[in-house]
């Protein structure tokens, strides 16, 4: 069993996932996973399924799942097998949590910003 940690400001790793698009790991465990997504303004993230729950919590700007549109201290929960893209007009920055991971459902598309 794992015990308790902190990761401080500043002090995770920031992984690139394409053209303004970054992600960095709070914590992941086999699928399980609590990340930090950043997406510049223009910023797409493709078509994918949720495999498990997916919950969504936007810390700063705004972002388009499907067809909601959330705004800062909005929270959102995708339930296991929907389907949706990402996009911001204004770029945002979102804690994501998940119990089994997502799948990309095309997997030659990209991250993209504009």
């Amino acid at each position: 069993m794992e015990g308790p940690y902190v990761i401080r400001k500043g002090g995770s790793d920031w992984i690139p996932m394409g053209n303004g698009v970054q992600l960095s790991y709070l914590r992941k465990s086999g699928k399980e996973y609590s990340i930090l997504l950043k997406m510049e303004s223009g910023g797409r993230f493709p078509m994918h399924e949720h495999v498990g729950g997916e919950e969504v919590y936007v810390i700063e700007g705004s972002v388009q799942l499907g067809k909601v549109r959330l705004e800062q201290g909005d929270y959102y929960y995708a339930p296991p097998g929907v389907s949706e893209t990402a996009m911001t007009e204004d770029g945002c920055t979102l804690l994501i949590t998940s119990a089994r991971g997502l799948e990309v459902n095309n997997p030659t598309a990209k991250v993209t910003a504009q």
